[in-house]
């Protein structure tokens, strides 16, 4: 599936009205979600609050469904969304890098970001939203209808406000954490991290390397340290059981199941599925109705 690269997408498109400042952009994202499912790449991170309409976002272990009213944190990577009612999809959109969110935390909260953290989070966080919360979404739209904009330094004190009120209100420990994830000092992204939340994409070995902050040679290097075997071959594995699993769990056509587990199309997926399992994905999926 052709993955769309939805921050350059946005960023300066005149569809949009949006706003910046320090590598922080938000927008009002009013558009149909075309297709179904459609894979979204992002270079930042995103705040998603839905106005209008609503999707549903998709992980190798979860799937998320935002509706009008709604609102979720989302790492940057790619996400599969899948629209879920008719009509438009209408959203704000506030996009941070790992460094304003870092920048953020370290300097205008008192939380320890040292400490080290058990569990990982997910690449799509729920936000509970709160009276305070829901008054900051709505404010921030309403700087489109004004006459003139608002200054860059009133909307830097605005992004900033974003990230401490979800990380000191204690309404979000998931967010939280991530944000936590994010500022760590002198880390790298768990190279773990990024494989078990984009492996489902197809992505190529170079955006798997910038997703984890890494050059294409640390990236490899260190990734034979982790799995002792190499990129191509663990990525094949994984997203073959993952097929499998899917065989299993699900009602999914093969087609669909070529789809979710990144493979290219669905004559390379029958063909490899076959060499490792000794078995085609249909014989299989008939094999376990029988049990």
């Amino acid at each position: 599936m052709e993955i769309i690269d939805f921050y350059k997408f946005v960023e300066g498109n005149p569809l949009f009205r949006q706003m910046s400042v320090d590598d922080v952009l938000f927008t009002a994202y009013d558009c149909p979600l075309e297709g179904s499912p459609v894979d979204y790449s992002t270079e930042k991170n995103y705040f998603c609050y839905v106005f209008v309409g609503g999707g549903r976002w998709k992980t190798p272990t979860e799937e998320y469904t935002l509706k009008a009213g709604d609102a979720a944190f989302l790492k940057k990577g790619v996400h599969r969304v899948f629209k879920i009612l008719n009509g438009d999809f209408c959203a704000l959109l506030v996009f941070m890098p790992d460094e304003f969110i870092s920048s953020v935390l370290k300097n205008e909260t008192d939380l320890n970001i040292d400490e080290v953290l058990e569990e990982q989070t997910d690449s799509v966080i729920p936000l509970e939203l709160n009276e305070s919360l829901l008054y900051y979404f709505n404010s921030l739209m309403s700087y489109f209808s004004q006459s003139s904009p608002p200054s860059k330094s009133l909307l830097k004190v605005k992004f900033k406000e974003l990230i401490v009120n979800i990380a000191t209100s204690g309404n979000n420990p998931l967010a939280t954490r991530c944000f936590k994830e994010i500022a760590a000092p002198g880390m790298m992204k768990s190279l773990k991290l990024v494989m078990e939340e984009n492996f489902i994409f197809n992505l190529k070995l170079k955006d798997f390397a910038k997703l984890s902050n890494r050059s294409l040679a640390s990236f490899n290097r260190d990734f034979v340290k982790t799995y002792e075997t190499t990129p191509g071959k663990w990525l094949k594995r994984k997203r073959l059981n993952y097929a499998k699993y899917l065989l299993e769990t699900t009602d999914l056509n093969i087609n669909e199941i070529t789809v979710e587990s990144g493979f290219e199309n669905t004559s390379h997926f029958i063909r490899i599925f076959k060499e490792h399992f000794n078995s085609a994905p249909l014989t299989f999926k008939k094999q376990q109705l029988i049990k």
